[in-house]
């Protein structure tokens, strides 16, 4: 398995994947601190500015240490970029395989519900209403809670 040190080297492979790559020491330095968090099962916590390279320095230990990890990010924009550019560029620097998936938060998923409270709110937009009009009302009645 490949070092940290030589992964984030001026001419390590990152160097090679990736365009414009420039080494950052402190990039290097979180991925070591995760790195040692994940080997002793102990928590991290890491403040680091912008333009250090965060993503990349969280991201390769876990990967080289083949666990399993939930990323939680502040914003759909970063876990976009995570799922559709970063994970995938970063297994091909690691050399193999990851299974991802990805789950946009329980605030962006239909429950009943939500599914109820939209239906009969009145502060639908147009397109709303007529993708509304395709739900099939006698699924919506038998699955939707009796207001007693």
């Amino acid at each position: 398995m490949e070092e940290l040190a030589d992964i984030f080297a001026t001419n390590g492979a990152l160097a090679e994947h990736l365009q414009g790559f420039s080494y950052r020491e402190a990039q290097q330095q979180m991925a070591e601190l995760v790195a040692e968090a994940l080997a002793t099962g102990r928590h991290a916590a890491i403040e680091a500015g912008t333009g250090i390279g965060k993503t990349f320095a969280y991201l390769l230990p876990v990967l080289l240490s083949g666990r399993r990890a939930i990323i939680s990010t502040g914003t759909k924009t970063l876990q976009d970029q995570l799922f559709t550019r970063d994970l995938p560029l970063l297994g091909s620097v690691v050399g193999r395989p990851m299974k991802v998936a990805l789950l946009k938060g329980r605030n962006n998923y239909l429950c009943w519900h939500r599914l109820e409270n939209a239906l009969h709110d009145g502060t639908r937009d147009a397109e709303t209403d007529r993708k509304s009009t395709r739900l099939n009302p006698v699924t919506l009645e038998s699955r939707m809670p009796s207001s007693a």
